[in-house]
């Protein structure tokens, strides 16, 4: 909680399919305002985010292999209005 409805909604999908340990979403959009990719957009945010991911579904998965698995999940938000994603992924025991 405490995000916006698309923070909401992705942690939502993060929670059910990576079944995470820990998860951390961060909005960075009031960051990024006045930067070409925050314009035009709807005054709430929600383009840039930094996301803190634990979950042992990465066991055995490269950085690459693991940040594709999160963009899958996220495909509908990043193909919309979420410009950027930060990502840390790490298994229960990294």
């Amino acid at each position: 909680g405490g995000g916006g409805p698309i923070a909401d909604t992705m942690i939502a999908k993060l929670r059910e399919k990576l079944k995470p340990a820990a998860l951390k979403l961060v909005d960075n959009s009031a960051q990024h305002a006045g930067h070409a990719g925050a314009k035009g957009l709807s005054s709430d945010g929600e383009t840039h985010f930094a996301l803190e991911i634990t979950s042992d579904v990465f066991t055995g998965l490269s950085q690459v292999q693991r940040h594709q698995l999160i963009y899958a999940v996220l495909r509908e938000e990043l193909a919309g209005q979420v410009h950027a994603l930060q990502i840390v992924a790490k298994t229960t025991s990294e």
